[in-house]
C-alpha cells in the first residue's frame, strides 16, 4: 500500500470540527440558539456606562460599590 499525504481541498469554506455540512438545518438551528443566548447576556447601554464608571473609579469607591451589592 502506497500512502501519500493528501492535501485538503481549499474551496474557501472554513471547516469546523464536529460540524457536518450535510446537516445544514441543524447548523442553522444551533446558530439561532447561540444568537438568542448571546442576546440574553449582551449588556445594555446603561450597563456598559455603569461598568465604565466603575472601572474609572478609585479603589475606595469600588470597594463601597461591592459592599452595597453584597449587602
Amino acid at each position: 500500500m502506497d500512502w501519500q499525504h493528501e492535501e485538503p481541498e481549499d474551496d474557501g469554506q472554513l471547516e469546523l470540527p464536529g460540524i457536518a455540512l450535510d446537516r445544514s438545518d441543524e447548523l442553522l438551528e444551533s446558530l439561532g440558539e447561540l444568537e438568542q443566548r448571546l442576546e440574553q447576556v449582551r449588556l445594555t447601554a446603561e450597563e456598559v456606562e455603569l461598568l465604565r464608571r466603575f472601572r474609572r473609579s478609585d479603589a475606595n469607591n469600588r470597594r463601597m460599590v461591592m459592599r452595597l451589592l453584597a449587602g
